[in-house]
């Protein structure tokens, strides 16, 4: 006999884990209030959702993390309250972002939210930003009709989508474009977005933080919308952390 796949239950014990509510006494069905969650991870699964072995099992405890904080407080506080209320802030839409020097902490915060709504049992995608624009070219070559866009829907309709260093790629028209569709289509879904970005001033203020770099490289319509779901940025400035670890 086939064991029975495994069923995630319902967070509102309001059905089996179907996402199916049964009312015997109406003699009717309907969906229950996990079905779009249920959903959402479904369609997830075809997305990257890999957290790099470095950056597992991450805690507000345990190192770096402690030393981040020593460094960054108020930074470190504001990821801890994130994540205390991942579930409200993910139904809210609400992001975060991370800019600053190198080697500063900001992928080891950003993965620790994403951990957190993992085990909250969300849906996350994860990519680096050239690695998502990789994803999207490959749709180009498919025979399948529809399937760039069904990629960026999919990017689009994850709970959490964790953009790594979104300001490396070359600007062109194409790659606009595509951060556009990604961008807008979240902030019309209400749909929460963290990212790490490197840009920090220029070479005659280097360690200036400018988010209007970061405007200037992405166009202001999306530097506007992810304003607005992700409020200022989180600044993590100060020396480059994996320099110092090799010396």
């Amino acid at each position: 006999m086939a064991a029975r796949p495994h069923v995630d239950p319902c967070p509102y014990d309001r059905c089996d884990g179907s996402g199916i509510v049964i009312d015997w006494e109406a003699n009717e069905t309907y969906r229950c209030r996990c079905w779009p969650e249920r959903v959402a991870r479904r369609r997830a699964r075809r997305l990257s959702r890999e957290i790099p072995r470095k950056f597992r099992n991450l805690s507000f405890d345990r190192e770096p993390i402690p030393s981040i904080e020593r460094a960054a407080p108020w930074q470190v506080r504001a990821v801890r309250d994130y994540c205390e209320r991942i579930d409200e802030m993910l139904d809210q839409g609400r992001g975060m972002w991370f800019l600053g020097s190198p080697g500063t902490g900001k992928s080891h915060l950003a993965y620790l939210i994403s951990q957190h709504a993992l085990a909250a049992n969300r849906s996350v995608a994860i990519y680096t930003g050239p690695r998502l624009l990789d994803e999207i070219r490959r749709t180009y070559s498919d025979e399948e009709a529809g399937s760039t866009l069904d990629l960026i829907d999919r990017l689009t309709s994850v709970e959490l989508l964790h953009i790594e260093d979104l300001a490396v790629a070359r600007p062109t028209d194409w790659v606009l474009e595509q951060l556009y569709n990604i961008i807008n289509g979240r902030y019309e879904n209400q749909k929460s977005i963290i990212f790490t970005c490197d840009l920090t001033g220029d070479e005659e203020e280097p360690g200036e933080i400018r988010p209007d770099d970061l405007a200037r490289h992405i166009t202001a319509r999306n530097f506007s919308r992810l304003m607005e779901m992700c409020g200022d940025p989180i600044p993590l400035m100060g020396p480059d952390h994996r320099r110092t670890e090799v010396r």
